[in-house]
């Protein structure tokens, strides 16, 4: 037994590949942020715009060279020389196996190593009956992705049910673990001090909202342009409705009010984590129109009253509809905003679409009692509901009991050293 404790942790190697999103590398972080203590260790391998970020985690890292496929292929034989690791994991499959691209690394550079390799499964990818609805139309790429030959899958919760399932592979486990809970019990005192830099008076809610540079990244798609700027002029005009009750700071991109902001509503740009989780700290309410947003999951946890924006409205042509069950109830101004938009589609992660791929993963998922889901472009319903939640009632009680109710889900997941244990159990050292 001492022979085994005295035994130097094992390397477990998390592949980044995708240089303009972050989500997947904040997803790999927090895995690999609870290793310390284990039998394992982490090492990255990530594309050069994240040096700075894997910089401040501590965490070790190498990086890959852009359009250096062989000077790569040698990195990846080098780790497996020196570190054997213990198991490889992609931090997206879908990213790495479009990178060849841009770093010349296929899944065959893979072999060299004598582990198991898997990846993280964010969407549990190969559901019965889901398909990927990309600007309204299913995404041609869709039967290039597949989890085959990847011998297992960690799936983070909160979008992963956190319920039992009987695939052997896939190895659900809470996102953000306990980190969660220090957004929302801060102390009351910096958190008026916050609002006061904010120039936010006492009593008054304060709303965050949150977007992401991805999220302009659709000008390649002009037939859905008309569309994103409808959309664009509902989201302001829910702010400026809520901006007679509250103040709103907008952090990230900039996606709304180009031409100026109204009173009340101001925007930060992007901030680094420490500072945008003081400013969370002080936030009475979070709006997001990305169902996937990691930050949206995580103050949604916190016990930050969250809010998913959504689409279910439908045109092709002249010709509207709905897949929501409800009829979406269009004012006049909603109504003229579409009017002249000839390709409405359906939409849960904002612009990309995706209603039809996440609204499959969701069934079922009790993290959709957690968030409020809104309608977009009904008006007078998405400030009625949004409105509801600013301040203490009813319709936060319920969202604080549904929280309550995920996290203990969540409590009963394994954690991250079983889940190494048990993926590494056959892998001799």
């Amino acid at each position: 037994m001492a022979e085994l404790t005295s035994r130097p942790p094992r390397v477990v190697l998390f592949i980044v590949t995708s240089f303009w999103a972050y989500g997947e590398l904040n997803i790999a972080t927090e895995f690999a942020s609870r290793m310390a203590g284990t039998g394992f260790r982490p090492l990255f391998l990530i594309p050069p715009t994240h040096r700075a970020l894997l910089a401040a985690t501590g965490l070790m890292y190498q990086v890959l060279i852009p359009g250096a496929g062989k000077i790569n292929r040698i990195q990846l034989q080098d780790i497996a020389l020196a570190h054997r690791p213990a198991a490889v994991v992609l931090a997206d499959f879908l990213n790495y196996d479009f990178c060849d691209r841009h770093y010349g690394l296929t899944r065959a550079d893979l072999e060299v190593f004598d582990c198991p390799i898997g990846t993280f499964d964010n969407f549990s990818w190969g559901r019965p009956g889901s398909f990927l609805d990309t600007y309204g139309f299913r995404a041609r790429y869709q039967n290039d992705i597949a989890t085959d030959g990847l011998a297992f899958r960690l799936r983070p919760c909160p979008l992963n049910s956190p319920l039992p399932c009987d695939d052997d592979t896939a190895h659900p486990y809470p996102l953000l673990d306990g980190s969660v809970e220090a957004i929302g019990t801060g102390e009351a005192g910096e958190a008026r001090r916050v609002r006061a830099e904010l120039g936010v008076p006492d009593g008054r809610p304060l709303v965050l909202l949150t977007g992401a540079t991805w999220q302009r990244m659709h000008v390649a798609y002009p037939v859905v342009t008309a569309f994103v700027q409808a959309c664009k002029a509902m989201v302001e005009r829910l702010l400026t409705g809520l901006l007679d009750h509250a103040a709103v700071v907008s952090v990230g991109s900039a996606l709304v009010f180009a031409d100026g902001a109204p009173p009340g509503f101001q925007s930060t740009g992007p901030l680094p984590p420490d500072r945008f989780r003081r400013l969370a700290s002080a936030a009475d309410l979070h709006i997001s129109n990305n169902l996937i947003s990691v930050t949206l999951h995580r103050l949604a946890l916190a016990g930050v009253p969250s809010v998913a924006l959504f689409s279910s409205l439908t045109k092709d042509g002249d010709e509207m509809g709905s897949l929501s069950r409800e009829p979406v109830r269009l004012s006049a101004f909603a109504a003229n905003v579409v009017g002249g938009v000839h390709h409405l589609y359906p939409f849960r992660m904002f612009p990309v679409g995706w209603y039809h791929f996440l609204h499959s993963l969701v069934d079922g998922n009790p993290f959709t009692e957690v968030v409020r889901h809104v309608e977009l472009f009904d008006e007078a319903g998405a400030l009625e509901t949004i409105g509801s939640l600013l301040a203490p009632g009813a319709t936060r009680d319920r969202l604080d009991a549904a929280r309550q109710s995920y996290l203990d889900a969540l409590a009963q997941l394994p954690d991250v050293d079983s889940i190494l244990t048990r993926i590494t159990a056959e892998v001799t050292v």
